[in-house]
């Protein structure tokens, strides 16, 4: 098992670079894995110096006995991506529904759409496979209530700060009936594609 992060190394720039520290940092403390601040900021060094004036995907991996290392790769251009909604499983363990680990089996899927839409056995929707829920309705946008169930994006983070993104819960049935009588529109948010536009396949 291994924490990571992925980010956009943009012209010498690695975008929410404390966002992703902080949250790294947080799970590894949970998970009571070492964080050597110095070997982190060594990495980051090295990065820096070696892919000047790039745009590319950045990932950063922490392992259980606390090695840093890193795999610089193309950005994805996709902007656009197909969803279903899936119910997730209860017994997947809350640990890997809250830190951004290795262990994403209650993540697979059969690629029929490029994404899954989780929500939990109460209807709640949660997040996708590879980001957060941002739902448009009435010139606001909103994202799901943090409740110890799903991971807490960076994107979605700073968006909040920023004050442009609200807290609100969806449960299914009402987000179904909302997009089929077009009153919400619904976007992916991770720190790769920002924000992204989703069709929900129903």
């Amino acid at each position: 098992m291994k924490l990571f992060e992925t980010m956009i190394l943009e012209n010498n720039e690695i975008k929410r670079l404390s966002l992703h520290k902080e949250r790294i940092q947080n799970s590894c403390e949970a998970l009571k894995i070492n964080f050597d601040n110095k070997q982190w900021d060594k990495v980051i060094s090295h990065i820096l110096e070696n892919y000047p004036n790039q745009l590319k995907r950045l990932k950063i991996m922490i392992d259980q006995q606390g090695e840093v290392s890193f795999e610089i790769a193309e950005l994805p251009d996709k902007q656009y991506f197909t969803a279903r909604l899936v119910k997730l499983d209860k017994a997947v363990n809350k640990q890997d529904l809250i830190h951004k680990t290795t262990q994403r089996d209650h993540l697979q899927h059969d690629h029929s759409t490029d994404l899954i839409l989780l929500h939990d056995d109460k209807g709640k929707i949660l997040e996708f496979d590879i980001g957060n829920i941002m739902v448009k309705e009435d010139e606001q946008c909103y994202t799901p209530e943090f409740e110890q169930d799903f991971l807490r994006g960076t994107m979605r983070r700073s968006l909040i700060e920023q004050g442009s993104l609200e807290i609100k819960n969806y449960d299914v049935t009402t987000f179904v009936r909302k997009l089929q009588n077009n009153e919400i529109k619904v976007f992916l948010l991770n720190s790769l594609r920002e924000v992204a536009d989703v069709e929900i396949y129903l």
